[in-house]
């Protein structure tokens, strides 16, 4: 594989991980509490990152 692609896909799922901590921490921001409403969308936001990783794993 090409070593720049390699690369890319290694900073793309390194920002995957920053991005579900990011939503965590804005689901808190306003009130410090995580509600249902939240927690769901966080499961749904955790559920896409986690198959577009595995995805560009396959790649790699």
């Amino acid at each position: 594989m090409n070593s720049y692609i390699k690369a890319q896909i290694t900073n793309i799922i390194a920002m995957c991980n920053v991005f579900k901590q990011s939503c965590e921490l804005a689901a808190k921001k306003d009130d410090g509490v995580i509600n249902r409403e939240e927690e769901k969308q966080l499961k749904e936001i955790n559920k896409a990152v986690e198959e577009f990783k595995k995805r560009l794993e396959k790649i790699k």
